[in-house]
């Protein structure tokens, strides 16, 4: 039976000790990450262009006081560097204005923990977090969580993990990485892809701020299934978050760096941020949620309908408004509060997310002139009126 990786995210505590020890292994991972920085841009002003191998052996070269840290979570720091250049250089590749390779100091960056030797599970069935060799470890109970089916997911299963601190939520999580079943729907490799025996079910995705998604497929009977999921409730989660953080704001502009009130104030800003991210994380797994339900009852109903031996494949399409939100106040394209919701636009967020659950590769298609084009015969024709004689 094949597998697929997924992640999960645990709340987890620490005690006093424990969080003293994890803070400071942060820390020390983020000075490890400003090092190797400063060394890759030393290499590259003397001509040369180290690889990943390179940054890993040079991490790895430091004397022990210098990366006071697991081997493989060193290690893992190199290559998420390395990994940042390839995405700084892809970026510049595509033309993206403004795309920098890493520069900027860390104070602070998650640990990576790898399976077997960066955690273990303790004879005495506690969870042992290590951070390398003749240092204290982290001892936790050993977190407990469920996969979609609702089973619960044991440690045997398990693979790397993260550790990380949510400055607004105030704890620590576990990311834990883990597989399951394969579930994903088989991908076509384009719409046109209709060989012989081989069924293309296509699903088109429209994305909006006050409807987050509306999806349209052909059914087999020839008819279209149409699901609408409406996105007021996530702007109404904003405009509260906007409306109280500015009332915050305000205040703090008003108050002393460092102060009781100042300091109270910054909590509440963070109790606030913490509570609406919550909010439109549930949100946005109960938009992809109900897309992916939908894209696999059409698979299924095509699946049924088809004849025995033929292959159902998937093609999910979106259109394309990727960028929308860039240069709004530059080019004066929309009003103020216009411009404040499609910054704040969750679709990104929504589009990953319905890839991941379905397991399709996302084909973005341009929405240029489709207002203006029959959705029939695609003839193109720029209507001057709606207006329908009698």
């Amino acid at each position: 039976m094949t597998t697929r990786v997924l992640t999960a995210v645990v709340p987890v505590w620490l005690n006093r000790s424990e969080h003293v020890r994890a803070h400071t292994a942060c820390h020390a991972s983020a000075l490890l990450w400003n090092r190797a920085v400063s060394w890759v841009r030393a290499e590259w002003s003397s001509g040369c262009s180290p690889g990943p191998e390179d940054i890993r052996r040079y991490v790895i070269s430091l004397p022990p006081e210098s990366r006071p840290l697991h081997a493989h979570t060193a290690a893992a720091v190199a290559y998420d560097l390395a990994e940042a250049i390839a995405t700084a250089r892809a970026g510049r590749a595509n033309g993206m204005s403004g795309t920098r390779f890493p520069w900027r100091e860390k104070a602070y960056r998650p640990l990576m923990l790898s399976a077997r030797s960066g955690w273990r599970i303790t004879p005495g069935g506690d969870l042992a977090l290590s951070l390398g060799r003749g240092r204290e470890r982290i001892v936790i109970p050993v977190p407990e969580f469920t996969d979609r089916a609702g089973q619960s997911v044991e440690p045997d299963r398990w693979g790397e993990m993260k550790l990380c601190w949510d400055s607004a939520e105030r704890r620590w999580s576990l990311h834990i990485t883990h597989r399951v079943p394969d579930d994903r729907l088989v991908q076509a490799l384009s719409r046109h892809d209709q060989a012989a025996g081989m069924r293309v079910v296509t699903v088109a995705v429209d994305e909006g701020v006050i409807n987050s998604m509306t999806l349209a497929s052909r059914a087999p009977d020839g008819a279209y299934e149409i699901a609408v999921i409406n996105g007021r409730s996530a702007r109404s989660i904003k405009r509260e978050r906007n409306k109280r953080y500015a009332h915050l704001q305000s205040k703090l502009s008003r108050c002393r760096t460092g102060s009781r009130r100042h300091r109270r104030l910054t909590r509440a800003r963070k109790k606030l941020t913490a509570r609406t991210r919550r909010q439109l994380k549930n949100f946005n797994h109960q938009v992809t949620a109900r897309a992916n339900r939908f894209v696999r009852e059409q698979v299924e109903a095509h699946r049924q309908a088809a004849p025995e031996g033929t292959r159902v494949v998937a093609h999910l399409v979106v259109g394309d408004v990727r960028g929308i939100e860039r240069d709004t106040a530059k080019k004066r394209r929309a009003s103020p509060s216009t411009r404040q919701q499609l910054s704040q636009w969750e679709r990104g967020v929504q589009e990953r997310q319905l890839a991941y659950k379905t397991g399709l590769r996302i084909k973005h298609i341009s929405e240029a002139y489709s207002s203006q084009s029959c959705p029939f015969c695609l003839t193109r024709r720029k209507v001057r009126g709606r207006t329908t004689p009698a």
